[in-house]
């Protein structure tokens, strides 16, 4: 199987170039939505995934562990695994990604740690390959990881989206060339990061992943294998301005980072609204280092059912798309940029699909 694999991912850069379907146009819907906004008592050290599980939120918090937050009150309900450097403990939890049976936690020792749908630490391994940018896929014997592996993984380039099994073996579907400059890598990989771009398990099995780059969104069955390629069409997205980037070196640099990346439209991680129902939330600037955001409907064929629908009183300078579950879509955000800002988690009440309106003409070819 990780053979046919390897196989696979060889042939992925020709399809990258050949495959690429736009999906059809469609005029911006005029529905608007609604949120209803909800203040953690606690704010977030800085929002980076987030894990719904019915009225309780998970959240990886840099300082204060794994937290379990109460959705309808925001305040916590308690720490859900034990902090410390032994194995099965975490310190300075980053990312967190959840499948049906187990949940796996990447902290700032650089190891994975696994644990069972109830908190019973499974096992670890150390991180040395490989690192998350976002929320990591956990399937039954392996993760589909949006971030960084070591170049040796594949013997070319830096992947930075890839197949991580449980043993450590790291399998590269997209990377970036051995022969682009550092420093055109390195602006890459500071803006593939924890606020744009991302990864969504479908019910099939099968998952998808979003390019922030260029709102490629590539869809693969539970083999692995890519099926489809299409683009979202919100007319206010626009590549990153890449001359206008900024190598960070303090922090002074910091915010002149967070200035010019809130400055680019971020498209969010998918949201799996159905069996054939995608949604994309859209940050667009709104002022120095805040942003507006908007909800993109899509088929999983890539035909649009609305873009643009607007959703009021969800601004922020850091957000993240959560999770969706019947008829609402979660999304977490801190008021600014900064470390502990004010965290607040909107639950957005989404329409039946069948009173948006969206004048998409066409059909999207296999």
């Amino acid at each position: 199987m990780r053979h046919a694999l390897r196989v696979l991912v060889q042939c992925v850069g020709a399809a990258l170039i050949v495959a690429i379907v736009a999906a059809s146009p469609a005029d911006k819907a005029d529905s608007s939505l609604s949120a209803r906004t909800l203040s953690l008592e606690k704010p977030a050290y800085m929002i980076v995934d987030a894990v719904v599980r019915g009225d309780r939120l998970l959240l990886p918090d840099y300082t204060s562990g794994l937290r379990e937050v109460d959705l309808r009150t925001g305040k916590d309900l308690r720490s859900v695994l034990p902090i410390g450097t032994q194995q099965g403990e975490v310190t300075g939890p980053q990312h967190l990604g959840c499948g049906s049976d187990r949940c796996v936690v990447f902290g700032d020792r650089y190891f994975w740690v696994y644990f069972d749908s109830s908190w019973r630490f499974l096992h670890e391994y150390a991180g040395v390959r490989s690192t998350a940018s976002g929320q990591p896929l956990v399937f039954a014997d392996r993760m589909v990881i949006y971030g960084i592996a070591a170049p040796g993984a594949s013997g070319g380039g830096t992947p930075y989206l890839f197949i991580q099994y449980d043993d450590g073996e790291v399998v590269p579907l997209q990377e970036y060339p051995s022969s682009m400059p550092v420093q055109e890598t390195v602006k890459r990989i500071h803006f593939q990061g924890i606020t744009s771009g991302g990864l969504a398990a479908l019910p099939d099995g099968g998952w998808v992943f979003v390019d922030p780059r260029s709102y490629s969104v590539f869809v693969f069955d539970d083999q692995d294998r890519l099926k489809k390629i299409w683009r979202g069409t919100n007319p206010s997205f626009r590549a990153p301005n890449w001359g206008a980037y900024e190598p960070v070196h303090d922090n002074a640099g910091r915010q002149k980072y967070f200035r010019w990346q809130l400055a680019q439209p971020l498209v969010k991680r998918p949201v799996v609204l159905g069996d054939d129902l995608l949604g994309f939330v859209v940050g667009l600037p709104d002022g120095p280092l805040r942003q507006r955001h908007e909800l993109d409907l899509y088929r999983l064929s890539g035909d649009p059912v609305a873009v643009g629908l607007p959703i009021p009183g969800v601004a922020a300078g850091r957000l993240v798309a959560a999770d969706a579950d019947n008829g609402r879509l979660v999304l977490v955000g801190q008021e600014t940029w900064e470390p502990s800002a004010p965290t607040t988690v909107w639950q957005v009440d989404l329409p039946a699909v069948e009173t948006l309106t969206s004048n998409s003409s066409g059909d999207s070819d296999e």
